[in-house]
């Protein structure tokens, strides 16, 4: 019996283990990989208060317009009344706690300025801590490493940091016109590049013939290398996988899933290794794997969270759909407003291109024109 796509997700996440070997790596080396462990501060940033305006740390006295500047090196601390020329990002001296900007200040004279009325106390100062306090969690275990947390690792000297294993992917393409040379392979490069995307690593790269025994050889020589396989076509009703996949051979976790158009796919295990089986029509491949092949590989790295990030928008155009299965449409979003593409039967092969992303739709014979959709992007989504 088929089973629904929750139900396909709940098997990845409980049937499923993630990858448990870490690697030490440089900062710029980490991008984008998962952290595997927590990373703390050290220490209080900024160390000591720092001035965030070019001009003068006074000593605030409420009745005082006029203060007299200091030269170095300065008393400790600075008397009311009294100031210091400052840089912005320069540490302030004791007793200063006021910052006035240059630009405000209203008489400057080498040995005095003369400041407006209406000054707040304490106004342009960070404070020690104030960016990060010491012992902050900067990276949390199984976190995704960013610019911008690199930003507040480096900030504290850190310049290794633990990472999950990055997972490597075979993908074994079945098919007579495939082995002929018939048929180019652009399944296989698909799938290798969104692998590569998406932070794994692509291990083999192998067309396989419609023989039950090849095939196995095969998946035996690729599991031993690889930490997930994704096999790709032979699952009509009389070809080879299928026939595997409905004896058993492969331990099966799902056979059946009601999505759209990526139908029929499987996920079994083979020597204690995942294997995905995807369709070989390319549009019903590709969107397969976003459905099924991206929640995997993020299970694998210790995602907290298998299913990509969406964001919400609004449909432009009508959208049919199956209403017994989970349908994956691809379109373009601007980052408000959906387009399905003119296309997206399993068969299409280029329609992708055209697209940075897909709506999910489960229940529903179409999608009416104003409605708020889901939509995933394949790749991270634009700065605005």
């Amino acid at each position: 019996m088929p089973i629904s796509y929750q139900e396909a997700l709940q098997i990845i996440q409980t049937q499923i283990q993630p990858l448990h070997v870490n690697q030490t790596l440089p900062l710029l080396k980490a991008i984008n990989r998962i952290s595997s462990s927590d990373v703390y501060a050290k220490f209080a940033l900024p160390k000591h208060p720092m001035s965030l305006k070019e001009g003068y740390g006074i000593a605030f006295e409420p009745t005082t317009l006029t203060y007299t500047l200091l030269n170095p090196p300065y008393p400790t601390p600075i008397p009311l009344g009294y100031g210091v020329r400052l840089s912005t990002g320069e540490s302030i001296p004791e007793g200063a706690d006021t910052i006035i900007a240059e630009e405000d200040v209203l008489v400057d004279h080498d040995e005095c300025i003369k400041i407006p009325l209406h000054v707040s106390q304490s106004q342009h100062i960070k404070k020690e801590g104030e960016d990060i306090s010491k012992g902050e969690l900067l990276l949390k275990k199984y976190e995704r490493i960013s610019a911008q947390k690199i930003t507040a690792l480096s900030s504290q000297g850190i310049n290794t940091v633990k990472a999950v294993q990055r997972p490597t992917v075979s993908i074994l393409s079945i098919g007579s016109q495939l082995a002929t040379g018939e048929i180019h392979n652009s399944n296989a490069m698909s799938l290798a590049a969104r692998v590569i995307e998406l932070g794994g690593k692509v291990g083999e790269i192998v067309i396989g013939e419609e023989d039950d025994a090849k095939i196995l050889k095969a998946l035996q020589e690729l599991v031993g290398k690889a930490d997930c396989v994704i096999t790709t076509g032979a699952l009509s009703r009389h070809d080879a996988m299928r026939h595997l996949l409905e004896t058993k051979t492969l331990l099966p976790l799902f056979h059946q899933v009601r999505i759209t158009p990526a139908k029929p796919s499987a996920l079994t295990l083979f020597e204690n290794t995942p294997i995905l089986h995807l369709p070989g029509l390319p549009l019903g491949c590709m969107l397969g794997f976003e459905m099924l092949g991206v929640p995997l590989l993020r299970h694998l790295q210790h995602r907290h969270c298998i299913i990509p990030d969406f964001i919400t928008c609004i449909n432009q155009k009508r959208i049919t759909c199956k209403d017994n299965s989970m349908s994956a449409i691809p379109g373009y979003s601007d980052g408000r407003h959906f387009v399905c593409a003119p296309y997206y039967e399993a068969g299409r092969l280029n329609i992708l291109s055209q697209c940075n992303g897909y709506t999910l739709s489960e229940g529903k014979e179409s999608i009416e024109e104003g409605e708020e959709i889901p939509f995933f992007y394949f790749t991270h989504p634009p700065v605005s």
